[in-house]
């Protein structure tokens, strides 16, 4: 699935181009098998009248009913004939959620690993939307500033350095150690002094003196680089806004062009693909599960449009069944707000290219052809004839006659077993008349 995305990718060099070709090439692929769906469909209206009749006979024999059901699929009846494409379609979205969520792995191909560029970039988006956080308040960031000098042993770059030396020109004894800690860190220093995960849980803590929203927002940020999930489009994210903080020494120049690259092919028509809509803050992703609800109405419309057209008994559903068919376009739209955008965009294509599709179908392929072809094979199945055959009787003294046996009412399946038997029965009496041993031949030939 990544691969077949990934060469989309490369073809156009956009995130939303190569989602629209890939499900394109996607619907092309289950086209024949939606075909068969639909002769499944026609084949199992022209069965529902016997199915019914055996559900009304034996409606207290439920053993009965079910081998008499199994007889009815010998013949061509699938109950279950349009499931495979409704299984196919979920494997697909998860696949599809799954490069959605990991552009690193799938798009560019970055490696994981402890020393894998997708690690090493993961843990400087960390430390840099640490430090973002807490500069927001100036008096959340000089807390964690003392807190880093009563408790952690800063190696200095330069400046500081430099600051320490000319402590110490008025000829004052100078403490290296104390000095360290003498010297203050700005609000700048955060970056390069960056907290990790054991002091961001400390400074979250109710001891704390960070305020409650600066809180929640580090353990917020924790917890979302803790997932494998939304890993990737986090720093993905912090990339965007932080660029700075992916220093030559943190992430090379070769990553951080591939990750520029991404965050503009992440882009489609002005919404970025990766954000995940939502209500709090109203941006130009919300326009995609709102297209997507609609595109699902419609769907659903022209679906029962055509139903009503080509099977009337059928479209008179219950009022459960049509609940829950006006319940399903709703549960997409929910679904819209709590994954990234890429994958109701993936949705609002899906559905343009399953309503050209239900009409090109509806167009070429209409119920009442799928039924003649669904009726000609079934026909075909159980076709029964009566022909006559020429038997040879052979007696005990080798004499043979001939006489005409008259076979009647038999399926081609039935008249092949026929003719096996027979052929079966010379070959064991030419066996006895020389002296062979017979051997019955298993093979179905």
């Amino acid at each position: 699935m990544g691969y077949v995305m990934w060469v989309c990718y490369l073809l156009v060099n956009n995130f939303g181009l190569a989602i629209i070709i890939f499900t394109f090439l996607v619907k092309a692929a289950m086209f024949p098998l939606n075909i068969k769906q639909q002769k499944n469909m026609a084949a199992s209206q022209l069965f529902q009248p016997k199915v019914q009749e055996i559900q009304r006979k034996y409606k207290n024999d439920k053993a009965k009913q079910q081998e008499e059901l199994a007889k009815l699929q010998q013949q061509g009846y699938n109950p279950m004939g349009g499931c495979g494409s409704m299984l196919l379609t979920f494997v697909l979205l998860f696949g599809v959620i799954d490069v959605v969520y990991k552009p690193m792995t799938h798009m560019e191909h970055l490696d994981w690993g402890n020393d894998g560029a997708i690690n090493t970039v993961v843990a400087t988006a960390k430390t840099a939307e640490y430090a973002s956080i807490i500069l927001t308040s100036p008096n959340d960031a000089q807390a964690v500033i003392e807190f880093l000098a009563d408790n952690t042993t800063i190696t200095l770059n330069e400046d500081k350095s430099n600051q320490i030396s000319s402590a110490g020109e008025d000829g004052t004894a100078l403490d290296v150690e104390v000095a360290k800690k003498t010297v203050a860190l700005t609000a700048a220093d955060l970056k390069t002094y960056p907290l990790t995960d054991e002091q961001v849980t400390v400074l979250a803590g109710g001891n704390s003196r960070l305020s409650p929203e600066i809180k929640n927002a580090l353990l917020m940020a924790q917890n979302n680089y803790r997932s494998t999930l939304y890993r990737e489009l986090n720093a993905l994210r912090t990339y965007t806004y932080h660029t700075d903080a992916f220093s030559d020494m943190a992430v090379s120049q070769e990553v951080r062009d591939k990750l520029s690259n991404l965050v503009q092919n992440m882009d489609f028509c002005g919404i970025d693909l990766g954000e995940t809509p939502s209500l709090s803050h109203v941006d130009s992703t919300i326009a995609i599960p709102i297209i997507a609800f609609v595109l699902s109405l419609i769907q659903m419309f022209i679906s029962q449009w055509i139903q009503k057209k080509t099977n009337p008994m059928a479209a008179q559903m219950g009022g459960g069944a049509k609940i829950l068919l006006y319940i399903m376009p709703f549960f997409s739209l929910y679904i819209s707000f709590i994954v990234p955008a890429g994958v109701g965009f993936y949705w609002g294509i899906s559905y343009i290219f399953g309503i050209a599709q239900s009409l090109i179908t509806y167009k070429f392929w209409p119920i009442e052809k799928l039924k003649e072809q669904a009726k000609k094979e079934m026909d075909e199945k159980s076709a029964k004839f009566t022909t006559t055959a020429t038997v040879v009787d052979v007696d005990e003294s080798g004499n043979k006659t001939e006489r005409q046996e008259k076979l009647a009412n038999l399926s081609q399946k039935e008249l092949k077993e026929y003719y096996r038997k027979k052929l079966e029965e010379a070959r064991r009496a030419d066996a006895e008349k020389y002296g062979e041993e017979y051997k019955e031949d298993d093979s179905d030939d």
